[in-house]
């Protein structure tokens, strides 16, 4: 499948996960632009999901290590 925006391209990978899931096969590939990312199993999907983000930011031109992250401090017990 090709696609022109990584957010759909997240949107057919959480689907997938969901049909694998259900009992689907987990093998296939997907394309944006001259990329082709293909998975074989439950972890490189969860792979490729991970890297469709890094994949943006650099294609933004951004440093993925100096994202924002808006998320809670964990606190230590004493």
């Amino acid at each position: 499948m090709a696609f022109t925006s990584w957010s759909d391209l997240r949107t057919a990978i959480k689907n997938a996960l969901t049909d694998h899931v259900a009992g689907a096969p987990c093998v296939g590939g997907y394309s944006i632009g001259s990329r082709h990312l293909q998975y074989r199993n439950f972890d490189e999907l969860c792979g490729l999901l991970e890297k469709t983000y890094k994949l943006e930011a650099l294609e933004n031109g951004m440093d993925p290590s100096n994202r924002v992250s808006y998320g809670r401090h964990r606190r230590f017990a004493r």
